[in-house]
């Protein structure tokens, strides 16, 4: 049987790696999540009718203790006007609404709030322009606050593999009609990278890992480190909160994946454009760079950490107060949609789910510990 004629993206990198040969997965990645006509965010591809969701779209609780959290940087800087919050990866705009909404309960950092959405898909900006929001394409002035969640994980990164005691990069190649893994000679920024992160390269780019076993990966992302970059010269002083899928040195770094219609899948390569591509961020080469640049990181911790830290617990106590309230009125509706309201929030501190997720807060030198990286204070954590 005939195979379908490709998608026209996959033409088109099939086209060039014939012209001039393997391309990088950082080069793939490009083009697969973010070619303006058909990467995966040309659209708007996150939501419950669409092919992932995130914790802002799980539960409102995410809002509410970001917002906490905001609301206590805005404290520890002094209560700057106007308080200048970048979200970076808005997306449709849902964390931010409920930021915004939540402030609202503290008239004075409601006022000096300044809330900038900045997202490089076309489709994107035009939804939170209709949502009455600031919608930037790139971090382009100074901030007090940074938040970006789960964006990292989709910045393009290349892929090192231990091959017969060396490391190779793997890259992008066609053979026929489709795309597939070639592995070559890595990179020589890709390898600094890697050793930046706390791997040890111990030398010629080829020679044998201790810490990787024979055929495992390594994402390596000079585009995460370059964010950082941006993000150090944009805080004026100020925060930055990272959540994300990520890993630390000791740790595995996990398959790279893609998500189509609310399902996982390890195709990764097929129709390019159709599915989002992540893997887990290397954590530790976030903060090596970071420290670099002068800043203090903290974390990272776990998200289910995080949000207990911001006041989850009496977050969902309230919730249980209110349905509560709401049996004892003999309201069955409202009872039923906070109880849901719970459950879905729970989601975010399990796990086997979003809890799983990882927190890195940075800081300007000189400024004191957030609050989401000292623990569940209501547990003497």
């Amino acid at each position: 049987m005939d195979r379908p004629t490709e998608p026209p993206l996959e033409r088109r990198l099939i086209a060039r790696i014939r012209a001039n040969g393997p391309i990088t997965f950082a080069e793939f990645m490009e083009a697969a999540l973010y070619d303006p006509e058909d990467g995966f965010y040309a659209g708007l591809p996150v939501g419950p009718d669409a092919h992932f969701v995130t914790s802002p779209h799980v539960s409102g609780a995410f809002a509410d203790l970001v917002a906490r959290q905001v609301g206590e940087c805005w404290e520890l800087l002094g209560k700057p006007r106007p308080f200048v919050v970048t979200e970076l990866g808005a997306g449709d705009g849902t964390l931010a609404r409920g930021i915004l909404e939540s402030v609202q309960a503290v008239p004075d950092l409601s006022e000096a709030i300044r809330y900038s959405a900045v997202e490089r898909s076309p489709a994107a900006r035009q939804a939170l322009a209709v949502a009455g929001l600031d919608p930037r394409e790139a971090l382009d002035g100074p901030a007090h606050v940074v938040i970006a969640n789960e964006l990292l994980d989709n910045l393009p990164f290349h892929r090192l593999r231990m091959r017969g005691g060396h490391v190779v990069e793997v890259m992008v190649g066609a053979e026929g009609d489709r795309l597939v893994e070639v592995e070559a000679e890595p990179f020589r920024h890709v390898l600094a990278v890697l050793s930046s992160s706390g791997h040890p390269q111990g030398g010629s780019a080829t020679e044998e890992r201790a810490d990787l076993a024979e055929g495992e990966e390594r994402p390596v992302s000079p585009a995460a480190l370059s964010l950082v970059e941006d993000v150090a010269k944009a805080l004026s002083p100020g925060y930055a909160f990272f959540f994300d899928y990520g890993f630390v040195a000791g740790e595995g770094a996990g398959p790279v994946h893609a998500y189509r219609d609310h399902r996982v899948t390890t195709d990764v390569l097929t129709d390019p454009g159709s599915r989002d591509v992540t893997a887990a961020v290397d954590l530790a080469a976030v903060v090596t760079e970071a420290e670099r640049l002068g800043l203090t990181a903290w974390g990272p911790v776990t998200q289910r950490e995080a949000l207990l830290a911001l006041g989850m617990r009496t977050w969902m106590g309230a919730l249980r107060r209110r349905r509560r309230e709401a049996e004892d009125r003999d309201d069955a509706r409202l009872a039923a949609r906070l109880y849901s309201e719970r459950s879905r929030a729970s989601i975010l501190i399990d796990e086997e789910k979003l809890g799983a997720l990882k927190l890195l807060a940075l800081g300007s030198e000189g400024l004191p510990a957030p609050a989401a990286v000292l623990g569940d204070r209501e547990s003497a954590c």
